[in-house]
């Protein structure tokens, strides 16, 4: 069952799920938004990526003025809030339609955090576009659905 606002802020505060920071403006009816946190991971350049190895990142802030992703360019990037789940909880990550209209992609794959999560999610950012794409740390970037795992 999808967790309700009402729902999940009194979860929020008996502490059986965490989001930190929490902010009641971010929080819909259904979803609650995630922002962008100020780090991105950026592969390095190589010939050809092995699929059976991890790749080597770069780690690099965000500006102040923004982040310009190129058509077809990857990055990962972190919410900026870190949530816990008790094991009894689960929340299913998606982009956000506003973000998906400028071709902006976040979930190539990671759209499930699962119970006894504790960390910041970690966001697939890709470019799908032919125009270039300036991301801000702190822009909404993903929303979250929290459902209850079925005992």
């Amino acid at each position: 069952m999808i967790i309700s606002k009402e729902t999940l802020e009194l979860l929020i505060e008996k502490g059986e799920i965490k989001i930190e920071p929490f902010d009641r403006a971010l929080h819909k009816s259904l979803a609650y938004s995630f922002t962008l946190g100020n780090m991105l991971s950026i592969l390095k350049p190589v010939e050809f990526i092995d699929g059976g190895n991890r790749p080597d990142y770069e780690e690099k802030e965000i500006p102040e003025d923004g982040y310009i992703l190129q058509p077809g360019d990857f990055v990962v990037g972190y919410t900026r809030e870190k949530v816990t789940l008790n094991n009894k909880y689960v929340c299913l990550l998606s982009g956000r339609s506003t973000q998906a209209q400028l071709g902006l992609d976040v979930t190539q794959s990671s759209f499930l955090a699962e119970p006894d999560t504790d960390n910041v999610f970690a966001l697939e950012i890709n470019n799908n576009t032919r125009i270039p794409i300036k991301i801000y740390a702190g822009m909404k970037i993903a929303k979250g659905i929290f459902l209850e795992v079925s005992a």
